[in-house]
């Protein structure tokens, strides 16, 4: 037997298509072709994003040699408070102190120079002006000068670089914050840009980065308010950063949210949960 085709009353037909389903089935049609020709429904909230914790851009800082020297003497370790600008590690600096009193001395004596020829040219200023000395002494006289001062201002240059290369010689702290971590012992050699021997990070802010997708990214914008959650320790921060390229391996958008972590509660690298709020509540408009 054939199958009777089912028919509607034009009242129920019109109903069916208000409901949004399909008028000959009657079953619902799917989402995507009810979104089509109009604008999908935008949730209030973003919730359990997974993400994780890690340091601000400047907020970072590493502990490495310049010179090419021993290590002589270590005075901090991991978890220590610094500030900038505080000697973390010392380097023999025998050599380096050495090359200062050298060029000290060549200054001096470029002084001492520099002294005589005046007083030189001072005594043939008096007999020139008597005619008691030619010209071309007197000209060589005043070229004298010239060459001793071009001396002294050449010596007082190489001394105050070498003044300054004796501050390689103590590796600082950069940035105020925590040593992170540190490996380095005395009589360590360590070659210059190659070797990092420890970071300082500072945690008073810390970033959250996370991934969204297209459709979730358009509903997140730069000053919107996000929660981060983690077992323990709940804050709430703002997004800093929504990318504007997909993530080539996962396809997904970057988003970062930064927060206040006065009190270090946060480390790096923790995984957490972000909850962005309705832009609206968080005073964002477009």
């Amino acid at each position: 037997m054939k199958a009777t085709p089912r028919c509607f009353p034009p009242t129920l037909f019109v109903l069916l298509m208000l409901m949004g389903c399909d008028p000959i089935t009657g079953a619902a049609k799917p989402l995507s072709a009810l979104r089509q020709g109009g604008r999908a429904p935008v949730d209030r909230f973003i919730n359990a994003v997974p993400g994780r914790t890690e340091c601000p851009p400047g907020r970072k800082a590493i502990i490495a040699p310049v010179p090419l020297h021993p290590v002589i003497e270590v005075l901090v370790s991991p978890g220590d408070r610094v500030k900038k600008g505080q000697v973390l590690v010392k380097l023999d600096d025998d050599e380096a102190r050495a090359d200062v009193r050298a060029k000290q001395a060549a200054l001096e004596n470029a002084r001492i120079a520099l002294k005589e020829s005046r007083r030189h040219l001072g005594a043939v200023a008096k007999l020139y002006e008597k005619g008691a000395f030619s010209e071309e002494g007197n000209h060589g006289a005043q070229v004298a000068i010239l060459r001793e001062e071009m001396n002294e201002r050449a010596a007082a240059a190489a001394w105050e670089s070498a003044q300054a290369e004796l501050e390689h010689y103590t590796v600082t702290a950069v940035i105020d914050g925590v040593v992170s971590w540190l490996d380095v012992s005395p009589g360590m050699v360590s070659r210059p840009g190659t070797t990092v021997w420890g970071e300082i990070l500072d945690l008073s802010e810390i970033d959250v980065r996370c991934e969204l997708a297209a459709e979730q990214a358009d509903q997140v914008s730069v000053g919107q308010a996000a929660e981060v959650r983690r077992q323990g320790c709940d804050a709430v921060g703002r997004v800093v950063f929504v990318g504007i390229t997909l993530d080539k391996e996962t396809g997904l958008v970057p988003v970062v949210v930064r927060l206040p972590n006065r009190k270090g509660r946060l480390r790096c690298g923790v995984p957490v949960q972000v909850r962005f709020h309705d832009r609206q509540q968080a005073g964002v408009h477009e």
